[in-house]
């Protein structure tokens, strides 16, 4: 069975199940995998991604200083370097 059998079969499934504990697995299983890096590296789960862009939604309507063009500039050229490698 190649990966698009098998994730058709897997949403039919789901799909079908009336089984509440076992879609509350499922959710939290898809939320603790890997959504994206950091930019030194780290990895972040979809919670852990949603909380970090809350945290600079909150840090921004505080009035706090954020990165200037070209420290943002560079953290993302510093991401895809990583990613390259």
């Amino acid at each position: 069975m190649n990966i698009e059998e098998k994730r058709k079969n897997i949403v039919h499934r789901i799909l079908n199940t009336k089984n509440e504990t076992l879609l509350n697995q499922i959710e939290v299983l898809l939320n603790n995998d890997v959504l994206t890096y950091t930019t030194d590296g780290k990895p972040l789960t979809v919670k852990e991604y949603k909380d970090h862009l809350q945290e600079i939604i909150n840090v921004s309507y505080a009035g706090e200083p954020g990165n200037t063009t070209d420290e943002a500039r560079k953290k993302i050229i510093k991401t895809l370097d990583f990613a390259k490698s």
